[in-house]
């Protein structure tokens, strides 16, 4: 007799896993060097800084054991705002300002807000697979638009608007998580023109632009968008990789009247993220924490970048092709016509050095381009990156002698 099974969800009938938490197991074995994940390096966290913070809440933990308001604490959302300033969002954090559990909540939230069964929504391809997921998980359906070195093809995303009216607009506009590309200030405006035009809201997830070791910065689009292309933008951001992922705590900026619906939404997910680790984030912000740290993320982050890309122009010569970022944790790159990058990570398994390819990041699969490849310089010291590189060489010599 056939077994019975609950009546799940459609979006949860077949679950779909992290293809890049999938690599961990090879990613942990001791010995290997790891380019998958783009996770901080832990020895570049401020411990020192975050426990003083921690010592100094303590001396008043007894009011933050208690339940807490579900837009954040006040004093996480004031210097959450005053962050924001720095990259140039003018924003009231009693009504435009929500903390939430990293900026894949926030994600999940708009996400909630916008979007229901039979509505669309767009992101660029390639794209980060939590947010795919994120967003196929509302029944909506996704609408991809490509992204290169310059990041979204503005020409082939009014083409979209024009014919298929989405709801939404979702894209990491500096630094992108995989491809490491950049949105220009002049196309940055444009894209706010046609979320406007179109009335369509755009969402710019942003954990990235903190780490800028050269050129000149670019503002987020909430801080380019003037008068009503407010009601279009919304921006994302994360305490995760410039201080510490284990705090759980991002935030977005909208309209009153979206954060608005978006707090409601968060009552019903958590209630509100713990209000003792937003007052250590608040703390730890207000004594000045993140400018001081800063400069120690880029000088380091900075190097370890540089070593990938002298790695690729070693190790790899004239077997890849690729642009090397300005900033953030990941170098996008393919191989030469004829190779997989799936097929050399076999190989480079064996050789003790995993990344991840570029199939992870392609929501449709019509568009896949297998010969790309994610690497993060992250998490490994320039001697171990260099050594990585050297064994991605002999993975790739093992397909192609």
């Amino acid at each position: 007799m056939t077994a019975l099974s609950p009546r799940y969800a459609r979006a949860f009938v077949e679950p779909v896993s992290s293809p890049i938490r999938a690599l961990l197991q090879y990613a942990n074995r001791p010995g290997t060097v790891s380019f998958a994940g783009g996770y901080p390096d832990p020895v570049l966290f401020d411990v020192d800084g975050l426990r003083q913070a921690s010592e100094q809440v303590n001396l008043r933990l007894g009011a933050y054991l208690q339940y807490s308001g579900t837009e954040g604490q006040a004093s996480l959302r004031r210097a959450l705002a005053r962050l924001s300033a720095s990259r140039g969002i003018v924003s009231d954090p009693d009504t435009e300002v929500v903390v939430t559990g990293g900026s894949q909540q926030a994600m999940t939230l708009i996400a909630r807000v916008m979007l229901e069964a039979g509505d669309s929504v767009v992101i660029e391809s390639p794209s980060f697979p939590t947010s795919v997921q994120a967003l196929v998980q509302t029944g909506a359906r996704v609408l991809t638009v490509p992204s290169g070195e310059d990041g979204i093809d503005l020409d082939a995303l009014e083409l979209l608007l024009r014919t298929e009216q989405p709801k939404m607009i979702c894209l990491v506009a500096t630094f992108s998580n995989p491809s490491g590309s950049t949105l220009s200030r002049e196309r940055r405006k444009r894209l706010i023109q046609m979320a406007q035009a179109h009335r369509v809201v755009v969402v710019e997830d942003d954990p990235y632009s903190g780490l800028r070791y050269r050129g000149d910065a670019v503002p987020p689009l909430f801080a380019l968008a003037e008068g009503g292309e407010r009601n279009w933008v919304v921006y994302l951001s994360s305490l995760s990789k410039t201080v510490a992922p284990a705090l759980r705590l991002g935030w977005l900026v909208a309209s009153p009247e979206l954060r608005r619906r978006c707090v409601s939404a968060k009552q019903a997910d958590d209630l509100s993220v713990s209000p003792w680790m937003q007052e250590i984030a608040a703390d730890y912000l207000d004594a000045g924490g993140y400018e001081r740290h800063l400069p120690t993320l880029l000088q380091a982050y900075g190097a370890r970048c540089q070593a990938m890309i002298d790695g690729l122009q070693t190790s790899l010569a004239g077997q890849v092709r690729y642009r090397a970022p300005e900033g953030g944790m990941f170098v996008w790159a393919r191989f030469n016509p004829g190779v997989r990058a799936s097929e050399v990570l076999q190989k480079a398994i064996k050789r003790e050095v995993v990344f991840v390819p570029g199939s992870a990041f392609y929501p449709d699969p019509k568009a896949l381009d297998e010969q790309a490849f994610r690497l993060s310089f992250a998490s490994a010291p320039e001697q171990e990156i260099t050594q990585g590189m050297q064994r991605l060489g002999q993975a790739l010599r093992d397909i192609v002698r």
